[in-house]
């Protein structure tokens, strides 16, 4: 390619959108001289929120009566406020939706909760329970003269281990 050509192509601008020209303001002689301080509020001007469109991202956002007289500016805010409303209503379903899922997981985490406080209670029983329990045995091979303090151990023993049980079955 030579230089001429690439030069030329160079030029070429890249396809762009179509530049929004100025607005078109009233003849001065028409227009009321305000003063500038009660014009201008106190402290930084307010900037547009982050948005998907870049054009209107660095836009001032204050208008003055006569741009809010206007039947175009009219229009625009009672689209963006159609807009909202409908963004509201769609997003209220998320919220009913979020605060049942809320409340389910709240019982679940409950009975979770209550389902190993059952557990532990269960095996501490059964634990518990099977050390008496065997207690009974070796207290009869200890004291060969009295079966009474061996056969308590077991009875209580396997009482506790019952009583576990039970408890357990009925909780679930």
């Amino acid at each position: 390619m030579s230089p001429e050509e690439l030069g030329a192509f160079e030029n070429q601008a890249a396809p762009t959108a179509t530049p929004i020209p100025p607005p078109v303001t009233a003849p001065a002689e028409t227009t009321p001289q305000a003063d500038p301080a009660a014009v201008q509020p106190a402290g930084p001007p307010p900037q547009a929120p982050a948005s998907g469109r870049p054009a209107l991202r660095n836009i001032g956002r204050q208008l003055t009566d006569a741009d809010l007289g206007t039947p175009g500016v009219q229009k625009l805010l009672v689209d963006l406020l159609d807009r909202a409303d409908e963004e509201n209503l769609s997003l209220r379903g998320y919220v009913d939706r979020y605060h049942e899922k809320d409340k389910e997981a709240a019982v679940l985490t409950e009975k979770l909760n209550r389902d190993r406080a059952v557990d532990i209670f269960f095996g501490t029983g059964v634990g518990l329970g099977g050390v008496i329990a065997a207690l009974g045995p070796y207290l009869w091979e200890k004291i060969k003269t009295d079966t009474i303090p061996g056969t308590i151990a077991l009875i209580v023993g396997l009482a506790l281990i019952l009583g576990a049980s039970i408890g357990r079955w009925v909780k679930r």
